[in-house]
């Protein structure tokens, strides 16, 4: 009951972010759909998009709908983490169950992924509760148990891949209890003690192929190691405080649930009635962890979720210091119970009274298309920044207040993010050919991670040239949102037909003999400017048969003797995920930078410079004046 308290009073009114999103579109749109995005588009195991999509033939397909499946698995994990924690405390207390189930559901990393739309979650159950099975299998093995071991275990590994790792557990504690049957002589429990993986590994192998694949597949990263020492931290960071990130003020944090960890392994060997416990806690840990640690030096995608089959066994050990702590105080077990159920619930509590909980993306795509759809019109035209975002667009697409579905085109065209692909020149003038032949009242642009497949802000050349940007990076959360308007489709056309440098400024500097050269530039100021408007410096850069790393810009907002600065960007030419080395020969490489008039700015005339320097101070900074602005107060 206190588990389910709690989720209730934590649950959720954001919009999906991303991921969420894309797990909706591909649970809510068809069968075909699931199927071919499972074994042909992303590659992901199938059992939690099928459960969802039966779920929401019941309960809906609305936010809350979704939602309330993964909000129900965690309050099932608490169950299972319950029987485990019995099960192993039978001998010393029953307060371990009730610790290890609460810890288990109601951790700060445990209620991120409790209303989340996606997998783990879900997985999260299946894997608990194939635990307890085992558990149960290996001290009295009976049909069912064998059959509700393996249905649950082969359901967690079709859920997630990274129940793998679990699994790899579930063999090591299999391999002791046969070894220790063959110890004694007894070849048949030996036999049940492995018969359940084995049934596992069977029910997964038709799927082992399609795994595989998965691998050679994935560009959904940057090449690179994640350390094992930043994976620990933010394994730690993200069970206690729910924070993806590797912040300094976790640190205590950290050690403080280290310290926990500690005097549970030391209590567990400290007391025989408990080492049995202990050693199960551990078999459910160590492996999953050394095993994600390993992968993130091959694929570095550090998330602190991917350590959640590591979640019971480490619980079951801060579970083990709690209830030695709990059975000190007392010895009735009726009121071990009651304590062990406060101290959880008061362990749980302190990193959320800290202020360093983490949350979920802030992504409001909710917000963004309520806001499309209010301000804008049916015939209006989307750009997906990138096209990745077509889940998000079905989703909230279709939702009030938009009575009618938006055209949306994906800039550049894409399934699943992909760090080799991005938006280039050619395609972003087909593109901008297409709006103009449909002449939209307003185009739109949304943006989300955009920095992966249009990492040179193309999508946004033309349109400042051809349009009126009237809304400039609107933020739903870290959902970016801008508006063009009163279009000169004719320009749009022309600049999509013959290039947009035709109509920049020439300069033709290259810092070096040899390196990169800055063809053309452009400027773009609201006349008058008023504070809070944004200047766009549009720049050109072609490649050089040297590379430069340490070549920067500087866009500058500066008083006419430069004297003074107000506004300045610093960046390589065309972004920090754009470097010269992904440059193309005869293909110019684009460079965008905005500049907000801030409230420091005061009225009359000022300069808008751009500085080309190096890093290391290996040649002087070149200086260009683009222009000047008037600003109005």
């Amino acid at each position: 009951m206190s588990v389910a308290l709690v989720l209730m009073l934590n649950f959720p009114h954001h919009s999906f972010w991303y991921d969420e999103a894309l797990t909706a579109y591909v649970a809510t749109e068809s069968w075909e759909t699931l199927w071919r995005w499972c074994v042909e588009v992303d590659i992901q195991v199938p059992f939690h998009y099928i459960v969802l999509r039966l779920w929401s033939f019941v309960a809906g397909e609305s936010e809350f709908a979704l939602r309330l499946l993964s909000a129900f698995a965690i309050l099932l994990s608490a169950a299972a983490a319950m029987q485990v924690g019995r099960r192993l405390g039978r001998h010393f207390s029953s307060s371990l169950g009730i610790v290890s189930g609460v810890l288990l559901a109601l951790s700060l990393g445990t209620l991120w992924i409790a209303y989340e739309v996606r997998a783990y979650a879900f997985a999260l159950m299946l894997f608990t509760w194939a635990t307890a099975f085992l558990l149960a299998m290996l001290e009295r093995p009976s049909p069912w148990r064998l059959i509700g071991y393996a249905a649950l275990m082969a359901a967690a590994l079709y859920t997630h891949y990274t129940a793998l790792a679990g699994f790899v557990a579930h063999g090591l504690i299999g391999l002791i209890a046969a070894l220790s049957k063959l110890k004694a002589r007894h070849w048949h429990a030996a036999f049940q003690a492995v018969l359940p993986l084995i049934l596992v590994a069977l029910a997964f192998a038709p799927w082992a192929p399609i795994m595989i694949a998965r691998g050679s597949a994935d560009r959904s990263f940057y090449s690179g190691q994640v350390p094992p020492d930043l994976s620990l931290r933010v394994l730690t960071g993200f069970r206690v405080l729910g924070r993806q990130d590797d912040p300094e003020a976790a640190l205590t944090w950290i050690g403080a649930y280290g310290i926990l960890l500690t005097l549970g392994v030391l209590s567990g060997l400290a007391l025989p009635a408990l080492r049995r416990a202990l050693a199960v806690a551990l078999a459910l840990s160590a492996p999953p962890i050394a095993i994600t640690v390993l992968l993130l030096l091959i694929n570095p995608k550090l998330t602190g979720r991917y350590f959640w089959t590591a979640w019971l066994g480490l619980d079951l050990v801060v579970a083990i210091a709690i209830s030695v702590a709990i059975s000190v105080l007392s010895r009735r077990e009726g009121l071990r119970g009651s304590l062990a159920l406060m101290a959880a619930l008061a362990l749980i509590s302190l990193p959320s009274l800290s202020g360093e909980r983490g949350t979920p993306p802030k992504s409001d795509f909710r917000g963004a298309y309520a806001h499309i759809c209010t301000e804008g019109t049916p015939e209006d035209v989307i750009l997906l920044r990138d096209g990745t975002l077509f889940v998000a667009h079905a989703y909230y697409g279709k939702l009030p207040p938009c009575q009618r579905p938006r055209r949306a085109i994906s800039m550049p065209d894409a399934l699943v993010p992909d760090v080799t692909r991005y938006l280039d020149l050619g395609t972003l003038q087909a593109k901008m050919r297409e709006i103009a032949a449909l002449r939209p009242p307003n185009v739109w642009i949304i943006s989300w991670q955009a920095d992966i497949m249009d990492p040179q802000a193309l999508t946004f050349a033309l349109l400042d040239a051809a349009g009126q940007h009237i809304e400039v990076r609107r933020m739903f959360g870290d959902v970016r949102l801008d508006r063009y308007t009163y279009i000169d489709f004719a320009l749009l056309e022309q600049l999509a037909i013959e290039g947009p440098t035709t109509q920049a400024d020439w300069f033709n500097i290259a810092p070096l003999p040899d390196g990169a050269k800055l063809l053309a530039m452009r400027l773009f100021a609201p006349k008058p400017a008023h504070v809070g408007d944004t200047i766009v410096v549009q720049a050109w850069w072609q490649r050089g048969a040297r590379l430069l790393p340490t070549l920067r810009v500087s866009a500058r907002l500066t008083t006419l003797d430069n004297g003074w600065l107000y506004a300045q960007v610093d960046q390589p030419p065309a972004g920090w995920k754009f470097w010269d080395d992904r440059w193309v020969d005869g293909v110019p490489a684009f460079g965008r930078y905005e500049l907000v008039i801030g409230q420091d700015v005061p009225a009359g005339r000022h300069a808008v410079r751009y500085v080309i320097y190096d890093t290391e101070g290996a040649w002087q900074p070149i200086t260009i004046t683009l222009g000047e602005i008037e600003v109005v107060r």
